[in-house]
């Protein structure tokens, strides 16, 4: 039994120090191998990824990368050259990680940066107790434009909610003769359908002097651009009458429904007929 023992000790040994070797030397072996495969599967991620130094300048990018910047020689370029909402400054401020919403061309992108520690290879240094660590910044590209054209087409679609009053409506009535009184009338609510109309909006009467207007959010800009002109284009209204009409207008938008949008345009009026009205 002890001779066995010790044959069969004696083999085992020479098979771990045998096998031993062939694995070290297979992992000697795959290690390239591998820095090369990973190498590879960044340069071809679909994912648009950059490393950068912590200020900023690019030190390598995959092709993806690549084919958003449409310059394969700006490997050489910063950040902050490429990207305007990207300054040194927010550099200098960044802990471990930083998301930052940029536009490039005509797409519009979210970078992620992430600080990561690295130790140069003692291979290449040749002496490790002179090692020091080193920090780079992995940088993602997340195309966002599509999303961003579902978000601002919902927004684009939401109502908006407007109140219209006439501040004078009776003292104009009256200074009018009655025979002209229905034509006045009528042409004040074809100056207010109009104008609504123009941006695809309806247009309720409520009583006689006080309309409900109802349009997209996409058309308050173009409103707002031209300083809602049917406050000036209603004084042009003159048939006999010796007062000049004024309206007020309350605007209702970003509540959460539609009659939160309206008890908006009611405040917003109330704030207008507070401060004088023909606003």
């Amino acid at each position: 039994m002890l001779v066995f023992t010790v044959i069969y000790a004696a083999c085992a040994g020479t098979l771990y120090m045998y096998g031993k070797k062939r694995a070290l030397g297979s992992l000697v072996s795959f290690a390239p191998a591998y820095s090369w495969s990973q190498k590879q599967l960044l340069a071809s991620l679909e994912l648009p990824y950059a490393v950068a130094d912590t200020d900023g300048k690019i030190l390598w990018m995959n092709r993806a990368f690549e084919a958003v910047t449409k310059e394969e020689k700006s490997a050489g370029k910063s950040l902050t050259m490429l990207f305007k909402e990207i300054t040194v400054e927010s550099l200098e401020k960044m802990e471990n990680a930083m998301e930052v919403h940029v536009i490039y061309g005509e797409s519009k992108y979210r970078v992620s940066m992430k600080r990561v520690t690295i130790r140069p290879d003692e291979l290449a240094s040749g002496i490790p107790e002179k090692q020091t660590e080193q920090q780079i910044l992995a940088v993602y590209l997340y195309d966002e434009t599509e999303l961003y054209n579902y978000k601002q087409a919902i927004t684009d679609q939401k109502m908006v909610a407007g109140l219209i009053y006439l501040d004078n409506y009776d003292e104009a009535l009256e200074s009018v003769e009655e025979v002209r009184r229905s034509l006045l009338t009528a042409l004040i609510d074809r100056k207010i359908n109009k104008y609504i109309s123009a941006v695809n909006g309806i247009v309720k009467k409520l009583e006689k002097d006080k309309y409900l207007a109802v349009f997209r959010y996409k058309y308050l800009e173009k409103l707002l651009a031209d300083k809602f002109s049917i406050l000036e284009d209603i004084k042009s209204v003159k048939i006999g009458n010796e007062m000049t009409l004024t309206l007020s207008i309350g605007i209702g938008t970003g509540a959460d429904n539609y009659a939160g949008n309206y008890d908006l345009a009611k405040a917003a009026m109330d704030l207008a007929l507070g401060r004088g009205g023909d606003q």
